[in-house]
């Protein structure tokens, strides 16, 4: 990786931006590639046409509340090439139910053997219903390490930002969880793969495919108590696969938290937060942006401009003045914008 300049920050080799009808091959070979990393997503050329169908007539106001959402693609400006996705559902588990586990305490006591225990269980819950969600967030391999991953999550809190209404009160987001050096699920292999005909991967080829209930079918009614598990099942529970892992500052920093609820798959932490205090939304504002030269006092931004298919988020620095944003032209480029326009800026060290 070059080194960066004085003025540069991470991800200022990319832009995010919505996807549009002429992604919906550059999208599919980022779920091929992903290889069930992207489990919400049927692993079909139309599945990904759909997708982005469906984000174009969120874009246009004629989804349901149970459809609207929207996907986003990091493309790479030197190559022109698409180098990652997030998608941002505005309501979850309004048309299927939306199943995760909750992590609580049971009692077990009794006074006459003077016997008493506290036991770690979880349970079948439909508790985030209604919650907006980042899901899908993907890099390509050879361009992790890069700042894509900073940007991405940045640029869905910024499109929250100038669409608050569609969002709920509440964001979520999945993290992958604990897997072996063989890529399975200690936590699957103890409790999932005792209920399903299908491996993990199968069971997450069904709920991409549209059918999820079989999940409430066919899991186990009762809470599940912890220490009935494997050691090893029990020691990824709240957990995170190690490729995500560096992600999760990152999100703690914008104000996500671990809340006790898990993924039903694998038991990978599910973060939430408060929408209107994630720091994208809470702390960015609208400026005017006039073209001018990268200085030494510049500050770093995250920038978002246009609206609709227009709409760009990219990083860059520059000097601000009241209400004017100086940008070098470069910057301006990247975001479609020319001088006199308004972009959403965030200070890169707000938190």
């Amino acid at each position: 990786m070059p080194e960066l300049t004085p003025h540069s920050m991470p991800g200022e080799r990319f832009v995010v931006r919505v996807a549009n009808a002429g992604d919906v091959d550059a999208f599919h070979a980022l779920v091929i590639e992903a290889d069930g990393a992207l489990e919400r997503h049927a692993e079909s050329i139309d599945a990904s046409r759909a997708t982005i169908a469906r984000s174009l007539r969120s874009l246009a106001g004629e989804a349901s509340d149970a459809e609207r959402s929207y996907l986003l693609l990091l493309e790479n400006t030197a190559r022109g090439e698409v180098a990652g996705c997030v998608q941002l559902v505005c309501s979850i588990g309004l048309d299927q139910p939306f199943y995760d586990y909750r992590l609580g305490k049971i009692v077990h006591s009794s006074s006459r053997l003077k016997s008493w225990r506290c036991h770690d269980v979880l349970y079948l819950c439909n508790d985030l219903t209604g919650c907006s969600e980042l899901h899908s967030l993907y890099v390509r391999r050879d361009t992790r390490g890069q700042g894509g991953a900073a940007l991405l999550t940045k640029a869905a809190q910024l499109f929250i930002a100038t669409r608050p209404a569609e969002f709920a009160p509440r964001t979520i987001i999945e993290m992958h969880g604990v897997r072996d050096p063989d890529d399975t699920s200690p936590f699957w292999e103890a409790v999932g793969r005792h209920f399903f005909k299908v491996d993990q991967r199968g069971a997450e080829r069904l709920v991409a495919q549209g059918r999820k209930a079989f999940i409430a079918e066919l899991m186990p009614k009762h809470p599940v108590y912890l220490s009935l598990l494997p050691d090893n099942a029990q020691a990824t529970v709240g957990g995170i696969h190690p490729v995500v892992a560096g992600l999760v500052p990152l999100l703690e920093q914008d104000g996500f938290h671990f809340e006790n609820h898990v993924d039903i798959f694998d038991a990978g932490m599910v973060l939430e937060a408060h929408t209107r205090t994630l720091n994208g939304v809470a702390n960015s504002r609208e400026l005017v942006v006039e073209a001018g030269e990268a200085t030494a006092g510049a500050q770093s931004w995250w920038l978002a401009g246009g609206e609709g298919e227009g709409f760009r988020v990219a990083a860059g620095a520059g000097a601000l003045a009241g209400e004017c944003l100086s940008l070098p032209s470069e910057a301006l480029r990247r975001l479609g914008m020319t001088a006199g326009g308004k972009v959403r800026a965030l200070a890169a060290t707000a938190a």
